[in-house]
């Protein structure tokens, strides 16, 4: 099963049923909800810098696939989730002519899925996709998994996975992830068809070591790209990050003297103060129209401050000056100057603030999380997203869920709470049933009545973790046939008062 856990002031509508608790008693505040899908389907969307500062990044985040694999197949004993994943390049159109290499007008990239195996691992020449096919498929079915793909090893998937994503570095350095995140998802494909499904969690993980550059095409943004390059710092991305992506305490100059020009307060430009960019919120809107926010975790791996931390989307200090990249003669001057550094694969590596990727991401609450690119190893992180993608979708109440019991006539524990299946959840037909609780004959054992029926064991095995599970509490439903796929359990538990 899945869940999702969120006040349902934070989630649409469709996440919210039209029903309410009983009268909370005194020690509780408030209510929390979290929504179960009947079957653990995960749509996983990775979004991959291309451009040609990444590749020891790419590597990296290549090598690490298998932690991240290893979380999908043995977190909270679940076995691996049905999947769908899926890789896209962070180059799209300029809608202009071309400035650098790999910035085509109108490049075969532009949101659509990447499924050539072209890893740098031996075995890549081994696997390979079905047919047409973008994206991998790997579900459970009667008979064991069905998948869409082949690949040498006890465990292909963890082979697939990292030869899809290195993704070579030809790519535009006018780097567009959030952009290329839209077209994706929105049906400006068609050969990506298929890839979302309905009742899924989508998760969204982008890796770059540069901010967003996405253009506002419908305002004329493209004219970014034709700007006179002496009043822009040269043909490089600067006219981008910093020039016109942020408002600092005092204007960017795009001089360069060969000094480093230090600014603060550095926030992202929007509304009608970014004459070429896009709005990060325009983003979150369109993921948010293509799922409930309730069955969304985004991640960003991306630039931080020096300690690691994600740039402040509310102020944020930045410079400028030469830069030189590493593995590159060419000396840029002026240019964003890195706010991290790290040795990958025995290499140095830089990169600069992702302000504007910061700033999404911290619109999706604790749905969002910003990691550093800036690392020698992207393990942790990885398994950190897997570990969010499964609190998701696992059973586990989250949360300080008031323990006062509700009923204690029936054995075991009775917190307060309303259990409902969603049907057809998020669409126009969306209805309700509401769950009794069930009538137990010892803490761990429902009866036959009624049908179907919801209960909750303590299970400090399964939800382990004591900081979002703190009352290791596990929903189970009893009694009744399985709902159908597109259902949601949809759980809201008293919070206790702090």
């Amino acid at each position: 099963m899945k869940i999702v856990y969120a006040p349902c002031a934070l989630v649409l509508l469709a996440a919210c049923p039209h029903r309410s608790l009983a009268e909370l008693p005194p020690t509780t505040a408030g209510t929390q909800t979290k929504n179960i899908p009947v079957s653990a389907d995960i749509d996983i969307l990775f979004v991959i810098d291309n451009s040609l500062s990444t590749a020891d990044k790419q590597a990296l985040f290549a090598q690490n696939f298998p932690a991240f694999v290893d979380v999908l197949d043995t977190q909270f004993g679940m076995g691996r989730p049905n999947l769908h994943i899926a890789v896209v390049s962070t180059t799209v159109g300029t809608e202009s002519s071309a400035m650098l290499a790999g910035c085509p007008s109108a490049p075969t990239d532009d949101g659509a899925f990447q499924a050539a195996m072209v890893g740098s691992d031996a075995a890549c020449s081994q696997c390979a996709v079905d047919g047409s096919d973008r994206f991998l498929s790997d579900v459970a079915t009667a008979t064991g998994r069905t998948t869409n793909y082949s690949c040498p090893g006890t465990n292909p998937l963890a082979v697939a996975l990292p030869c899809m994503a290195e993704l070579g570095t030809a790519g535009c350095g006018f780097e567009a992830p959030l952009e290329a995140m839209k077209r994706a998802l929105d049906g400006s494909q068609p050969g990506n068809t298929g890839f979302v499904r309905d009742g899924a969690y989508l998760a969204v993980v982008i890796l770059t070591d540069e901010d967003d550059c996405s253009i506002n095409y419908d305002k004329g943004g493209a004219a970014i790209f034709s700007l006179n390059p002496a009043d822009v710092g040269g043909t490089s991305d600067f006219r981008c990050q910093p020039m016109y992506a942020y408002r600092c305490d005092r204007a960017i100059s795009a001089v360069g003297d060969g000094n480093v020009h230090d600014y603060t307060g550095c926030v992202p430009l929007s509304g009608s103060a970014s004459p070429y960019l896009q709005d990060t919120s325009y983003y979150y809107n369109a993921l948010t129209t293509i799922k409930d926010p309730s069955q969304l975790v985004v991640a960003v791996i991306g630039g931080t401050d020096a300690n690691g931390n994600m740039p402040d989307p509310t102020g944020f200090s930045i410079a400028t000056g030469p830069v030189q990249v590493p593995g590159q003669t060419q000396v840029q001057d002026p240019a964003l100057e890195p706010s991290c550094m790290a040795t990958v694969n025995g290499h140095p590596a830089i990169a600069r603030p992702g302000l504007r990727l910061a700033d999404f991401v911290s619109q999706f609450g604790e749905r969002g999380k910003y990691y550093s690119v800036c690392q020698s190893d992207y393990t942790p992180a990885l398994r950190d997203i897997g570990e969010r993608l499964f609190a998701a979708i696992s059973p586990c109440l989250e949360g300080p869920i008031d323990t006062t019991d509700a009923d204690p006539n029936n054995p075991g524990l009775q917190p307060q709470c309303t259990v409902s299946y969603l049907f057809d959840f998020g669409t126009p037909q969306q209805h309700e049933q509401e769950l009794a609780p069930c009538i137990m004959t010892d803490p761990t054992t429902p009866s036959s009545q009624p049908s179907p029926c919801w209960y909750v064991v303590t299970d400090p095995t399964t939800c382990a973790d004591p900081s979002t599970l703190p009352t290791h509490l596990e929903l189970k439903v009893a009694n009744g046939p399985t709902p159908p796929a597109g259902t949601m359990t949809s759980v809201s538990c008293a919070v206790a008062s702090p």
